[in-house]
């Protein structure tokens, strides 16, 4: 399996508390990949690190073979694409202008926006079915119409890889299952890399097809979803009782029965990756 993104022990500290130990991690490409764990466990401080935002304590991060350090700055968007978790919706700006600002890494002063600028703004609008929508203010649209002006951005942006920092949290659950169609649709047609951390289980379990499961700051399991979602690990690192159910079109979802009742089931083993 070929990597897109080789993490080697990293680490990671902010202020005076360490929040990713020795990481080591192979991302592959061309998959949908969930980063998975409770709140405060480092997953988006791990998304971050490796698309270059937080500079870490130790080791590195390749992408495509490469050290992130070398890239220069348009170099490396051209690489990666970043959805952050909290973006802010700018004033007095179009669909069709946000989706412009993807195009920054082929821009220069010496270079105007092209017709192939305009013509990958176009694909990408059409791409997240909001092309007959490019001419409507930004601020007049629906949080789930919004996540999908923001992913047609980081499909304008023509990278490889894509990371997306919790984008179906603040939807509804149509619009939840809508994005996560849409990425699977573009992971499916464009064979991009995409990498999405998770709250929701079920979300990695049903969409994406490798996971990363992680529990203070490091990483305790990594492979296909049937494999890492368990309701032994689901016990050790959420510390809640859960089952595993195949419903009736088939696909594999977690009901959650209780809380632990002991509030840890011991100690979770680490494994080197």
């Amino acid at each position: 399996m070929e990597t897109a993104i080789q993490v080697d022990h990293l680490s990671v500290v902010i202020g005076k508390k360490e929040i990713l130990h020795d990481i080591h991690i192979a991302i592959p490409k061309g998959r949908m990949v969930s980063i998975i764990g409770p709140n405060g466990c480092g997953k988006s401080t791990l998304l971050k690190t490796m698309s270059r935002m937080i500079q870490p304590q130790e080791g590195h991060v390749y992408i495509q073979g490469k050290d992130i350090r070398s890239f220069g700055r348009k170099e490396l968007a051209r690489q990666i694409a970043v959805l952050p978790q909290i973006h802010q919706v700018p004033g007095d700006v179009t669909v069709e202008d946000l989706v412009q600002m993807g195009r920054f890494p082929y821009r220069s002063l010496y270079r105007s926006f092209s017709a192939d600028d305009a013509r990958y703004v176009d694909k990408a609008l059409y791409a997240v079915q909001m092309h007959t929508r490019k001419d409507e203010w930004m601020q007049h649209l629906s949080g789930g119409e919004q996540q999908r002006v923001w992913l047609a951005l980081l499909l304008a942006q023509r990278s490889s890889i894509l990371f997306l920092d919790e984008p179906t949290t603040y939807l509804d659950i149509h619009h939840q299952l809508r994005m996560m169609k849409l990425l699977g649709h573009i992971n499916e047609k464009l064979g991009l890399t995409i990498v999405i951390v998770l709250h929701d289980m079920n979300q990695a379990l049903q969409y994406t097809q490798y996971v990363i499961a992680m529990h203070e700051g490091r990483i305790v399991a990594a492979g296909q979803p049937q494999d890492v979602i368990t309701p032994q690990l689901i016990r050790s690192v959420f510390h809640v009782q859960a089952d595993i159910v195949v419903t009736q079109n088939g696909k594999r979802a977690i009901l959650v029965e209780d809380l632990d009742q002991e509030g840890s089931y011991g100690r979770i083993h680490h494994k080197r990756r």
